[in-house]
């Protein structure tokens, strides 16, 4: 704490109490009040302060304990673990991860063939399950997206079909195994995103094609396993992204390319095995994703790095297995996202790990196996995705949880239902 001295004490009465900060020279830095709506009379007995400064306070009479990070820098905190929402529906194996701009967190359970719904204030409920929509089931749920209104998308790997979730519950299926219905099937959907008109995009990993779904219904076939019928071929196609003008883009992991596809139909391979053409490869790519001013990023997972495709064509890696040059390698890049101000997100499977790669380049490891540093570790993150406010989020298909990071003051408590709010912060 720098020489800082932190004091608990109550607050008129026993009911509530406060832990006050003290710089070196007596004046105070900052306040913690506690308010135990969920644990009637607190009454703090001890304090703590770790190494990292973070403060620790007991509540004597309502046998709880905070913890109090300091309201500076990153934090992260487990939004979601492997008991799901609490009341036996668990979550295991997550992959797919949706956020939206007003706090809500979708996490896709891959092997308990479930999709939740985190919300802003942390409440936990199951959105589809393995009935479906109670006619058509769902096994595998691999990825998961939401549109501007908050409707969310699905598709089931072992199903071989993709569901619509209403903001109001109602659950539709809007394809199947048998794809546009005329000779073009859908196998093992992995991937699906939906675009800003309502069309919704889906990527079948065994069919080697993509879907375009209107919200009327109406399913087309954008590209098969031919790719951009010049020779360069789709194979494997893993994950989708749309910009903000309809192009769709697609990666596929087995040919080791990406294509675009224009609203109008033309396809272009963007990037190829040879990655940027100066000795850096891409194998196996897995996610893609777009910024705000037509730029392209794709994960390689065996090459162990992401590049970044400019409008232009321009290709750059942008991480590499060295990771943030400090030790902290990449291994086995998935996940990939993208903030509102040109910062990029990549997750290492085999690292278990998350990187984010500034505008100007710089690079900084934001979590790592130890998670949010409590015991809730990160094992294997596949699913990034960003948020409300630039919140990062982050799945462990190992560890069967999610994680939120986000920048200025987090504090959480050990007892579901305390409220805990700072009443004063220096800058």
């Amino acid at each position: 704490m720098g020489g800082s001295l932190v004091h608990p004490g109550g607050i008129g009465q026993e009911s509530d109490y406060a832990t006050v900060s003290y710089d070196s020279s007596g004046n105070e830095r900052w306040v913690m009040r506690y308010h135990g709506s969920a644990s009637g009379s607190n009454a703090s007995r001890a304090i703590a302060v770790d190494d990292a400064g973070n403060v620790y306070v007991t509540g004597g009479l309502s046998d709880n304990a905070f913890r109090i990070k300091q309201p500076r820098g990153h934090q992260v905190a487990e939004i979601i673990d492997q008991t799901g929402d609490g009341a036996g529906n668990l979550l295991v194996g997550p992959v797919g991860l949706a956020a939206d701009g007003v706090g809500n967190v979708w996490v896709a359970g891959l092997d308990s063939d479930l999709v939740f719904r985190i919300g802003p204030g942390g409440a936990i409920e199951g959105i589809i399950g393995p009935a479906g929509d109670g006619t058509h089931p769902l096994d595998g749920p691999h990825d998961v997206a939401v549109d501007g209104i908050g409707t969310v998308y699905v598709t089931g790997f072992g199903s071989d079909n993709a569901f619509k979730i209403s903001p109001g519950g109602l659950i539709t299926q809007i394809i199947d195994a048998t794809g546009d219905g005329a000779i073009n099937p859908l196998s093992s959907p992995a991937g699906v995103t939906v675009g800003g008109t309502g069309n919704v995009y889906v990527a079948g990993v065994d069919s080697d094609n993509v879907f375009k779904i209107t919200p009327g219904g109406v399913i087309t076939k954008i590209i098969d396993f031919t790719g951009d019928g010049a020779g360069n071929l789709l194979d494997g196609p893993t994950r989708v992204a749309v910009d903000g003008v309809g192009n769709v883009f697609v990666t596929a992991q087995l040919s080791h390319n990406a294509f675009k596809i224009t609203p109008g139909g033309v396809i272009t391979e963007i990037i190829d095995q040879t990655g940027d053409n100066t000795g850096n490869a891409l194998f196996t790519p897995w996610d893609v994703t777009t910024d705000g001013v037509g730029n392209v990023y794709v994960t390689g997972f065996f090459s162990n790095n992401a590049f970044k495709i400019t409008p232009l064509g321009g290709i750059s890696a942008i991480i590499d297995s060295t990771g943030d040059g400090a030790g902290n390698a990449l291994v086995h890049a998935t996940g990939i996202a993208a903030d509102g101000t040109g910062s990029i997100f990549v997750a290492g499977l085999d690292s278990d790990n998350l990187f984010k790669i500034a505008p100007g380049g710089d690079i900084t490891e934001l979590v790592n196996i130890t998670g949010d540093g409590d015991g809730h570790l990160l094992d294997a993150p596949w699913g990034v995705a960003v948020g409300r406010a630039g919140h990062v989020h982050v799945t462990g298909g190992e560890s069967d949880n999610a994680f939120r990071m986000f920048d200025g003051i987090f504090s959480d408590g050990f007892e579901t239902g305390s409220v805990i709010n700072w009443s004063r912060s220096v800058p």
